[in-house]
């Protein structure tokens, strides 16, 4: 029986009970502006046998190098080389057991309320190797299969499968959860759940069936000539569909988006709800009720972003923006983005992160300078309050000389600073609680970085029932929403009308309705 250590130092106060250790390093996917801010992981080794290496890894943001919040605790599994063997279920006492190559290993009170472990995460490296999940395992798994031809089955909590190298076959289960195809030919079926497939490179196939009331699908072949299929889907959410680069086959039953991709795809559609955006060279079947909007792939964006991350990261991010430059919306998006870049003379940064969650961060070469000056570490706390509608600060040594327009915000009705180094944190593994598909969570993001590239982020709070505090204008015109701020001209064109909310093509709510996905009526 393994147990799991206690990340928290029971003799510290309430602020400071996080403790690194010997083997604490910084994480790669830092926050920029504030240098005072700092993310590291601790790794603590549990069990190393000849089977498997098991880590108790705990992800850390401290304030000034000192532990202030834990963000993620893991367990992680790893094997060498060999055709390993993985299965992971349930045990007594709220435990689960992984058996790897007939060894079995007991995570002991992994379920318990007092548990220090947010989920758990198998490497199996190189090998053919098989990680079969129980199917009434709850508990969230992260797999990666690294080299080889390999197999992976999900249970029951959420799941994210790495393919990796090789021709794999990868299976989700009941509940929410996410494949990469990686590299190789790889068969990827959709459980009932909520679901993501992404082919990334080599020839796919990639099926799905019925699924269970109020979950979605999102299937993206990426590079390859794949073959996709939904045999089934009588919800009212679609099935969203993007053949990506390559030469597809893509057939549907029941509602569906299809979104065709860069080269000629042939396309059959069995239903009047189906929704496709095809190219005129794309070969297009369809019931007489269906919807086919002609577009043309167009090359934009590449100005506008820059990607940092992983392979897999550039990979899955390169996927999304061939779909959006598709998208009657999403080019429109795109195109802005190439625009601003070259007005500011500064791209927004694409860049991985783990967290669960996608984020906009303003950057500006004043904000670097002005953070790069050594400040005190403490402040008095009658002066916390000073600085609160300040990106997030609240210390006054911090916010001395800055103003609401360094941070772009709409200020006396004029555009505030634009972002010169903004950065988009984006995780593809992660969906909004609405599981609209990460796509959306990306766009909502570039929401933000429009805003910042022109200066033109809206100040104050919206009033909304049951929050007494309202919520950020930030956040309502990303989504779409309407906010208490004063009318402003986005466009920046006399003919154009002020509005309180971002214009149409820059929201969130404008890719959904594209989608057919359901709008967003609060934040």
């Amino acid at each position: 029986m393994i147990n799991i250590p206690s990340v928290s130092d029971p003799h510290a106060n309430n602020d400071r009970r996080l403790r690194f250790n010997a083997n604490s390093r910084l994480a790669p996917d830092q926050k920029p502006v504030h240098r005072y801010k700092e993310k590291y992981i601790n790794a603590e080794v549990l069990r190393h046998d000849k089977h498997v290496k098991i880590s108790h890894e705990t992800t850390i943001n401290s304030l000034h190098r000192k532990p202030h919040l834990a963000e993620d605790l893991v367990v992680v599994i790893e094997t060498g080389n060999a055709n390993d063997r993985i299965r992971i279920k349930d045990g007594p006492d709220q435990s689960i057991i992984v058996t790897v190559n007939d060894k079995p290993y007991q995570l002991n009170k992994i379920y318990s309320e007092e548990s220090e472990v947010y989920s758990l995460r198998i490497k199996t490296n190189g090998g053919d190797d098989c990680v079969l999940v129980d199917a009434d395992v709850k508990f969230p798994v992260d797999i990666d299969l690294g080299d080889g031809n390999d197999y992976a089955q999900a249970g029951s909590g959420y799941t994210t499968l790495r393919g990796g190298s090789g021709n794999d076959t990868l299976k989700l289960g009941s509940g929410q959860g996410i494949a990469f195809g990686g590299d190789g030919e790889d068969l990827m079926i959709a459980g009932t759940g909520n679901g993501v497939l992404r082919g990334n490179n080599g020839n796919d196939r990639m099926q799905a069936g019925e699924r269970t009331k109020g979950s979605s699908l999102y299937m993206d072949g990426g590079d390859g000539h794949d073959f996709m299929i939904v045999t089934k889907n009588t919800l009212d959410n679609p099935t969203i569909l993007h053949g990506g680069k390559g030469e597809n086959l893509i057939v549907t039953h029941g509602k569906a988006t299809v979104y065709t991709g860069r080269d000629k795809n042939i396309v059959r559609t069995h239903s009047d709800d189906s929704v496709i955006y095809a190219k005129p060279t794309d070969e297009v079947h369809r019931t007489p009720g269906s919807t086919l909007t002609h577009t043309t792939f167009k090359e934009v964006g590449h100005s506008g972003y820059t990607v940092e991350g992983s392979e897999e990261f550039v990979q899955t991010v390169k996927d999304d923006l061939d779909l959006l430059r598709l998208s009657p919306t999403g080019k429109q998006m795109l195109a802005e983005a190439d625009a601003a870049a070259n007005r500011n003379d500064a791209p927004t940064l694409i860049k991985e992160t783990k967290v669960n969650n996608g984020s906009y961060h303003f950057n500006s070469l004043k904000l670097r300078k002005h953070f790069s000056t050594d400040r005190p570490d403490e402040v008095n706390p009658k002066d916390k309050w000073k600085g609160q509608n300040f990106g997030g600060v609240f210390t006054t040594y911090d916010l001395e000389g800055l103003t609401p327009a360094d941070w772009g915000e709409v200020t006396y009705n004029r555009p505030g600073d634009v972002a010169t180094a903004g950065e988009i944190h984006y995780n593809p593994s992660f969906s909004l609680p609405d599981v609209s598909g990460p796509i959306v969570t990306l766009y909502h993001e570039m929401a933000h970085a429009y805003n910042g590239a022109n200066g033109s982020m809206l100040p104050g709070r919206t009033r909304v029932p049951h929050k007494l505090s309202g919520e950020r204008d930030v956040e309502h015109q990303a989504v779409g929403l309407p906010t208490d701020a004063q009318p402003f001209n986005f466009i920046n064109r006399p003919s154009a009308q002020p509005t309180t909310t971002n214009p149409k093509p820059f929201t969130e709510n404008a890719l959904r309705e594209e989608l057919q996905l359901p709008l967003r009526k609060k934040y």
